[in-house]
């Protein structure tokens, strides 16, 4: 190495330093001007690994492992001491149905055996009569074949809930995948063709024909594919809502005796009226009652019941189901360990009961109490920018106003928990734990048709890293599980704070007043509180953010569906800007902090970007552009940002480049 001594050296070093900063500075602002999201999160994309068991990984994983390393330790406490629990108590049901994951000794040991009696009961259908029987029988255990039902909330009589009907009945979930012509989808459809032959093997059924059985479910798949609407149709919550009474119901499906069939589903009372999401399924899957034989409807049925509880069972149908599920549509390679599979588990079946060992021991009052003056300066600074658009009329802008008001909030937990001391949870029978707590939440649930809604209700388990805005509620919701890192964090500054949980808020509130979630007014009905005027100044902003991100390329090939991710788009947007005019109603009472040589907005913007951070295998992110109103990561920091006149202000964003659009969208 050579050594420079005199002192035109040192200056020609001095020189060379000077420049490389200034290169340096250089290169990173030409980053931020251009890749804002790349700029934040690029040492992280550069070092993070997509876990063999995943197919993406991002802060939402993040934040859902360090719960699930939480919640580890709830049941390592439990199952230290699991013999003194009362029968029924929260710590038994909960710790038992672990147990009873986790004992996979037994549950191989059964392999297949517990599907026997829904076999049994499949090969005495001699009707089509039988076969609505025993299909109503079968979904409150959790079968779906091939339609939904459930209870929701009238959605334009938001005081009590209805009975709905859904389409259901494709086992790939993309109805691209069955009717796309390209070779990638061929090649999906032949490996899944495959799996139901195997698991017809598996399962020792239709002994010596299990491939002409197979090919004729994914006949009746493809065929109940095309008839589906498309995720961007079903986002259209008008042409949702068809309420029907039985008799216009039966006149619908003349196959179907639908009073008989809901008192086999376990409807107690009188139904006065069905609300129909897709009334073609319905009158299709009628004509395929006729169109396919009873054998042809017992194989159906068949795979949907090894394909409801594939997960309940021994390694071998599980490996098979993952080799295609798993590896040919997600593209991961290795499953979830045992106890993660447990701790998920028993999150889905006895959310409430977990949720409340887990707010008692990680959720404090003080969280909670935070997140409170987040969202109340959230809203008024909601309040505030309405009173400033200029592109709406008074009468509208006071009906907005009205329904911000009466948005309601719930954070963290529910009031009341659920009881499940009913439910008999055993630690040797996983698959009966399951099909008993499926049951025990079908019946309570479909038996609040007709009756007024309970405030109570939530959407969500605790331990959830998300978070939702319901339309028929008007009420957005927080679980105990989002409020962590980067989303929300107690100790971080204020700046920080109001630009990952505020957005968060933000989103949540925005949804109220997106594409969809504007045809609701404040109590939750379906019915416009616009002018004509406003609403048509509204859908042409709305028009601008659907063409910006249809733009935007996914793989270089694949264009984002701009149509699909409207309302998140809109909530992102929202979200940025509420939480930004947040901020600066608390800087005007707290003042302003300059941290690592960052102002409070480069550091809003920052936690911004980094909350969206997230890697996706290339088959992964292929099947959420289809089908996920979400915007990958890098699209949702980038498009809205691109949109915001403070971040080019923040960080000197000049004309032309990628991060400062000619032309900015703003609505709220």
């Amino acid at each position: 190495m050579m050594t420079i001594k005199n002192k035109t050296g040192k200056y020609l070093i001095w020189m060379l330093v000077g420049m490389l900063n200034t290169m340096v500075l250089y290169a990173q602002q030409n980053q931020i001007n251009n890749d804002f999201y790349t700029y934040v999160n690029g040492e992280w994309m550069n070092k993070t690994e997509i876990p063999a068991a995943y197919g993406s990984w991002g802060s939402f994983h993040e934040v859902y492992f360090e719960n699930q390393d939480r919640i580890k330790n709830i049941f390592k406490e439990l199952t230290k001491n699991k013999k003194s629990y009362t029968k029924g108590s929260t710590n038994q049901l909960v710790a038992d149905l672990y147990v009873s994951c986790m004992d996979t000794l037994i549950i191989e040991g059964l392999g297949n055996k517990p599907l026997q009696s829904y076999f049994t009961s499949i090969n005495n259908i001699a009707t089509t009569e039988d076969y609505l029987d025993l299909t109503a029988k079968f979904y409150k255990k959790g079968v779906s074949a091939p339609i939904s039902v459930y209870t929701s909330v009238d959605s334009k009589n938001s005081t009590v809930y209805a009975l709905r009907i859904n389409q259901s009945g494709l086992s790939l979930g993309n109805r691209a995948y069955y009717l796309e012509d390209n070779n990638q989808y061929e090649e999906f459809r032949a490996k899944y063709v495959n799996l139901i032959k195997d698991m017809f093997k598996l399962t020792e059924l239709h002994e010596g024909k299990e491939e002409e059985a197979a090919n004729k479910v994914f006949q009746m798949e493809t065929l109940m594919a095309r008839i589906h609407r498309t995720p961007v149709q079903g986002r259209n919550s008008e042409k949702a809502y068809n309420k029907k009474n039985l008799i216009e119901l039966n006149q619908l499906t003349f196959n179907i005796d639908w009073k008989r069939y809901f008192k086999n589903i376990g409807i107690t009372e009188q139904i006065d009226y069905v609300l129909i999401s897709q009334p073609e399924f319905l009158a299709m899957f009628d004509r395929m009652l006729n169109d396919f034989s009873i054998e042809d409807w017992k194989a159906y049925i068949q795979w949907k019941v090894i394909r409801a509880y594939t997960r309940l069972l021994n390694k071998e149908i599980r490996d098979k189901s993952f080799n295609f599920y798993g590896k040919v549509l997600q593209g991961t390679q290795e499953q979830l360990p045992r106890w993660r599979i447990a701790q998920s588990s028993v999150n889905g079946n006895l959310g409430q009961p977990l949720g409340k060992l887990y707010v008692e021991k990680y959720f404090p009052k003080k969280n909670k109490d935070k997140m409170i003056g987040l969202i109340s300066n959230l809203k008024q600074a909601l309040h505030k920018r309405i009173g400033q658009y200029t592109w709406m009329s008074n009468k509208t802008k006071e009906q907005a106003k009205y329904k911000l008001k009466k948005m309601g909030v719930k954070i963290g937990y529910p009031d009341k928990w659920l009881d499940y001391s009913s439910v008999n949870i055993k630690p040797n029978d996983y698959f009966g734990n399951v099909i008993r707590l499926t049951e025990y939440d079908f019946l309570r649930e479909i038996n609040k048709v007709g009756k007024p809604i309970d405030s109570n209700d939530w959407g969500m388990t605790p331990p959830t890293v998300n978070a939702y805005y319901s339309a028929t509620r008007n009420e957005i919701v927080f679980p105990a599980g989002i409020l962590n890192s980067p989303f929300f964090d107690y100790n971080a500054d204020d700046a920080t704070n109001y630009g990952s949980a505020g957005v968060v808020i933000g989103h949540e509130i925005t949804h109220g007043f997106d594409d969809n979630g504007s045809l609701y007014n404040a109590d939750g009905n379906l019915k416009s509180w616009w002018t004509k005027e406003d609403r048509e100044r509204f859908e042409a902003k709305a028009k601008k953010i659907e063409e910006q991100y249809s733009e935007y390329k996914v793989l270089d090939t694949i264009p984002l569906n701009g149509k699909l991710t409207l309302g998140e788009n809109i909530g992102d947007l929202g979200g940025l800007a509420i939480a930004y005019e947040a901020m600066k109603i608390n800087q005007a009472k707290k003042g302003r902090k300059v941290i690592n040589g960052l102002s409070d907005e480069q550091r809003f913007f920052i936690a911004y970007a980094k909350m969206w951070r997230i890697k996706f295998r290339d088959k992964t992110l292929e099947n959420r552009v289809k089908t996920d109103t979400h915007s990958p990561g890098f699209y949702r920091a980038n498009g809205a940002l691109s949109n915001f006149k403070p971040f080019f202000e923040a960080f000197n964003i000049p004309l032309g480049s990628k991060m400062r659009r000619k032309e900015i969208v703003e609505i709220w």
